[in-house]
């Protein structure tokens, strides 16, 4: 009685040179998982005697043909149509300089130090608050390199305001404001940047107002 499906059985000849004498039928074992056609036909070859063996013969999948085709000629149609409002978008030298920039404030604020050490978020100070800086240069919190690339971040964009956008403005009074403006945020910052180099290094002995 069958008890599963499939069940494969190789029955061995009982007459002429090859004939076995005790004609009790191989079974294939099909519960190791799944099972490939060449896994069986290596199965059926070693178990037959020598002479010819039968081939594995594969019809041709005309569903994956029809597939892969219909996959193919839609992206190439799709690429066609949308390669004129691609292109444009490619070419952005903005866009390229945001990615760039973006990706440099990641990794050198210590995005991947993170990843590595599994570093805690933040920590207790001790007094019942919250450290957002550790001390030392082995160490930092997930916290402080959102922190950190915040404040890069904002030095790099005040950089480009007074490099870029400031010296094409027409109005000189909103060009004089504008500058001044940047400038106290970019002398701002990096004020409160030294001030947290100093936390990581305790002999660093400058500082720069207000903080």
């Amino acid at each position: 009685m069958l008890q599963t499906a499939p069940v494969l059985m190789l029955f061995p000849p009982t007459t002429g040179p090859h004939a076995k004498p005790d004609a009790q039928a191989i079974r294939y074992d099909f519960t190791t998982g799944s099972q490939s056609a060449e896994q069986v036909h290596d199965w059926i070859v070693r178990h037959l005697p020598a002479g010819p063996k039968p081939r594995i013969y594969r019809p041709l999948n005309y569903m994956r043909l029809v597939t892969v085709t219909t996959i193919v000629l839609g992206a190439v149609s799709l690429f066609s149509v949308a390669w004129p409002y691609i292109i444009p978008i490619i070419q952005n030298r903005n866009l390229w300089a945001a990615i760039s920039l973006i990706t440099i404030l990641l990794f050198t604020s210590g995005h991947m130090f993170n990843h590595i050490r599994k570093v805690p978020y933040v920590a207790g100070d001790g007094k019942g608050g919250i450290s957002y800086f550790a001390g030392g240069f082995s160490n930092q919190f997930g916290l402080e390199t959102q922190i950190v690339a915040a404040m890069y971040g904002t030095l790099s964009f005040a950089t480009i305001a007074l490099a870029l956008k400031v010296p094409r403005m027409v109005d000189p009074k909103k060009q004089q404001v504008a500058a001044f403006v940047w400038g106290g945020v970019m002398f701002g910052t990096y004020s409160f940047l030294l001030s947290v180099f100093r936390v990581k290094n305790g002999g660093y002995p400058f500082h720069l107002p207000p903080f």
